[in-house]
């Protein structure tokens, strides 16, 4: 599985899920010691060979000589991709002596203390945390974070009062709040709920202590408390575009379809609100009522009528006129939606079957369009040409744009990935390192190399290595999990396999995910087992051309 994902974290240097891998690329360095360049280039050079064992010891050699925070920093990465975690130890404790006010420093210690159990090192560097960042509610927040990847819930939960007892200005709301959020990560949602009870009893103006605390509560089937909750959130902050469309979605799903109404009726009504309006009543198997709602839309007053009209076109696209779709989306000749509403009307007039009107369109917009429009129309154009079954000509389109922007990271990515459907395996192996060479840690690019050359060659333990450091950078992404799974079962490993794409299912049900759990429980003699998960993966996507394939050539009949 080819794609990955990324999500968004606390406003500082590193990920929330730990410090990310390194793939070595040259680091510009002040004149320092000789024996400390010597080692180093002697890290990079090692590195570069793939060698990753000795260039940590040589890194950490640096780091400990040095007085440089950056070697630290390098030698601490360098050993999180190793996964030589009492190296880690050493070098991010380093890193954090030479640059005392550096959150992502003593993240990276925490991080490396919990990986071999050392919650009392830990403590003290979430600590450390909390006083730099002077117990706000997102430090609390970090920690939490840091402390549920320990896989220790107990333990975990007692630090974090450990440090509330060290913490004179700590707020106990926020400390509960943070205890929910550890609680909630073991799957221990009775506790989580009881704790983010107590956060919002002692701050019951919080929105996001009531918030939580409803979806908590809805993850326990208590939907009245949880829809209470979530009320009492809306209420205090009712012009909240999100939580009100959140709280409505939420009425509707649990059959309270006037009081979702009412809600909607109640938000201003601006644009994107009409067509939340016109979705809900589509939802909710009532045509006539959205109709209504569209020819109301017209006639709404909204300054930007750009902004009217991009969203009136998707309301349109819903009720499936789309020739209506079409004409409103190239009424947008300005501003922030040009781009969007340009590429979507390509798309429609594609889906429409003139292909070569679509495509005129779309050479219109790199006309006169800026950098990112040149290269968005592009990939648009790959994409409705992949679509419609050319992948051939989607590749040439995709060449031809980047013999204009060789180094767009976007489009050498999505040729990449096309190449693989094509079974171009150097083609696809070529733009992705040219990809690693401009982004080192691009997780997505090293899912896809390292997935490509597990499933098309036999290269496993160089395939393995370039997951791996992908799973080091996202942990919970399903689409890498999934990786991880294959590459153990391309080598034989079929437990350790089992488990990697059992945990990718859960994630993210996903029709080439169940197709690869399928197969490895079909070869452990797990028939039954096997057939189960592949009927849930047709129910997912019929169609998908990796889950038919692997039907296929199991002789498999869900």
């Amino acid at each position: 599985m080819l794609s990955a994902c990324s999500s968004t974290g606390p406003a500082i240097d590193t990920p929330p899920d730990g410090p990310v891998v390194e793939t070595v690329v040259p680091l510009a360095l002040e004149p320092t010691d000789t024996d400390v360049m010597y080692r180093v280039f002697a890290g990079e050079y090692l590195g570069s060979e793939r060698d990753l064992s000795a260039a940590v010891d040589e890194y950490l050699e640096a780091a400990l000589l040095s007085q440089d925070p950056e070697i630290a920093r390098r030698a601490t990465r360098i050993a999180f991709a190793a996964e030589a975690w009492q190296q880690a130890v050493m070098a991010a404790d380093r890193w954090a002596v030479l640059a005392p006010e550096s959150v992502p420093a003593h993240e990276s210690a925490a991080n490396a203390m919990l990986r071999v159990g050392d919650f009392f090192g830990a403590e003290y560097a979430l600590g450390r945390i909390l006083e730099i960042l002077e117990d706000s509610p997102d430090a609390w927040l970090l920690v939490s974070r840091i402390l549920t990847l320990s896989g220790e819930p107990d333990q975990a939960d007692a630090t974090l009062l450990h440090l509330q007892g060290q913490r004179a200005d700590a707020d106990p709301a926020d400390v509960y709040f943070a205890r929910s959020k550890v609680a909630a990560s073991a799957r221990e949602l009775e506790k989580a709920f009881e704790y983010a009870r107590q956060a919002a009893e002692l701050d019951p103006e919080r929105v996001e202590f009531l918030a939580w605390a409803g979806r908590v509560a809805l993850k326990l089937d208590l939907e009245e408390t949880g829809i209470e909750y979530v009320r009492r959130a809306w209420e205090l902050d009712s012009d909240n575009h999100d939580l009100a469309l959140g709280f409505a979605d939420l009425l509707a799903r649990t059959g309270r379809e006037g009081q979702a109404r009412k809600v909607l009726e109640g938000m201003t009504q601006t644009p994107d609100v009409m067509l939340s309006r016109i979705l809900f009543e589509l939802s909710a198997q009532n045509r006539v009522a959205a109709e209504d709602l569209f020819g109301e839309f017209a006639g709404l007053a909204w300054d930007d009528s750009a902004e009217k009209s991009f969203y009136r076109a998707q309301a349109a696209e819903a009720l499936g006129m789309v020739q209506q779709a079409i004409a409103l989306y190239g009424s947008v000749t300005q501003g922030e939606r040009l781009l969007a509403a340009s590429l979507r009307r390509a798309e429609l007039i594609a889906l429409e079957g003139d292909m070569d009107s679509a495509r005129a369109a779309l050479a219109r917009v790199r006309e006169g369009g800026d950098a990112e429009a040149v290269e968005a129309a592009w990939l648009t154009e790959a994409r409705i040409l992949r679509a419609a079954g050319g992948r051939e000509a989607s590749f040439d389109v995709l060449t031809r744009a980047l013999d204009g922007n060789p180094d767009s990271v976007d489009l050498l990515y999505t040729r990449s990935l096309l190449a693989a459907e094509l079974r171009r395996v150097d083609a696809a192996e070529r733009d992705l390192r040219a990809l690693l060479a401009i982004e080192p840690e691009n997780a997505a690019a090293l899912n896809a190399l390292g997935y490509t050359l597990a499933d098309q060659t036999e290269r496993y333990d160089e395939a393995e290595e370039y997951i791996r450091q992908a799973y080091i950078l996202m942990p919970n992404e399903a689409s890498v999990i999934d990786s991880m799974g294959w590459v153990a079962y391309r080598q034989g490993r079929l437990d350790e396999a089992e488990g990697f794409l059992s945990r990718a299912w859960t994630l993210d049900r996903n029709a080439e995910i169940a197709a690869h759990l399928g197969e490895v429980l079909w070869m452990k003699g797990e028939r039954e087992k096997a057939l189960e998960v592949l009927r849930e993966g047709l129910d997912v996507d019929e169609n998908n051309p990796v889950l038919r394939e692997t039907l296929d050539r199991l002789g498999a009949a869900p």
